[in-house]
């Protein structure tokens, strides 16, 4: 199956801010962002899914109403899945990185895949709900078999409108990169990653 991986919009969260689970207005109209990713996006496709965050939807909606052109945008269903939310950096979520004590930031950076963030997730955390995500999506995963069953065919394409935290979680697992080097590559605003699973 050909996934491919797109991170929502620039929002107007300030340069240096924490944020996973605060949902900042989008910087730019969300039609600018669906139409430089359009292009990288296979003419069809099977299953289309997006995290619960509105900055992800609004994007997947945009998509959408590029592949049904004709027809009425509310009418357009988005499928949904929490797991594909952004890590939950708790009492940091919202903040400028410079407000948030050093003592707290300090030990946590040194170990960013283990060590969780005040009343947060860690990055192991988000890891372990994509790995989920996953299983459930690949061949004889259960919701991949049960989609299948329901539609009556193969399961080929299939598009997913996140974040960053779990584009780069799971690029590492396909990939095989280390976690700790997770936060090297870039993922950039609308952009997208084709995998195979």
């Amino acid at each position: 199956m050909e996934l491919y991986l797109i991170r929502h919009p620039e929002t107007i969260a300030p340069k240096g801010t924490c944020y996973g689970r605060t949902d900042f207005p989008l910087k730019y109209p969300v039609e600018d962002t669906a139409d430089s990713t359009f292009s990288y996006l296979p003419p069809n496709f099977d299953h289309f899914l997006s995290s619960p965050a509105p900055r992800a939807q609004k994007l997947a909606n945009a998509l959408l109403s590029k592949y049904h052109p004709n027809q009425n945008p509310s009418e357009l269903a988005i499928n949904t899945d929490e797991r594909l939310l952004e890590m939950d950096f708790g009492d940091w979520d919202g903040k400028l990185w410079e407000e948030i004590p050093r003592k707290e930031t300090v030990p946590w950076m040194k170990d960013f895949v283990n060590a969780r963030t005040p009343n947060g997730e860690a990055f192991t955390d988000l890891i372990r709900r994509v790995d989920l995500f996953l299983e459930d999506w690949k061949p004889n995963g259960f919701l991949k078999e049960k989609w299948e069953l329901e539609q009556q065919r193969t399961l080929k394409t299939m598009i997913v409108v996140c974040h960053s935290g779990p584009i780069r979680a799971i690029l590492c697992r396909i990939k095989g990169i280390p976690h700790e080097e997770a936060f090297k590559s870039p993922v950039e605003f609308g952009s997208v990653h084709k995998i195979e699973i």
